[in-house]
């Protein structure tokens, strides 16, 4: 994470839609790379099993509100019906998490804010 906060010091990847970030699905920002490795762990458990696994989102209460409400109605037309495609096909599972298992959410570890960010003390 370091090291993509050094290479894009301007870049906001927290705050901007995972489509607009530099690279497209290639962006080597966190966000990206965590959804690289539910795919790829997705795709190691199909080769294994007979029985087709799934790309599964977690959301605390909060945020899943947010992403069903709010990030899939407001994505580019394209992006918008893929997304539902992929939730009606099963590819993507989005799991609504309780509040007591925040620190799984994605949002709450990727986005912006969430309910474990610490804030800074002021100083003494």
């Amino acid at each position: 994470m370091d090291d993509f906060e050094k290479e894009f010091p301007d870049f906001d990847w927290k705050n901007t839609p995972a489509y607009k970030h530099p690279g497209g699905k290639d962006c080597p920002c966190p966000k990206h790379e965590y959804i690289r490795e539910q795919i790829n762990f997705t795709k190691q458990v199909n080769e294994k099993g007979k029985e087709p696994s799934k790309v599964t989102l977690k959301f605390c209460p909060d945020h899943y509100r947010v992403y069903m409400d709010e990030v899939i109605p407001a994505m580019p037309l394209k992006y918008k019906i893929l997304t539902k495609i992929a939730l009606k096909l099963g590819a993507i599972q989005v799991e609504q998490l309780k509040y007591m298992e925040s620190e799984l959410c994605f949002y709450c570890k990727f986005g912006s804010g969430g309910h474990d960010r610490k804030t800074e003390l002021p100083p003494m």
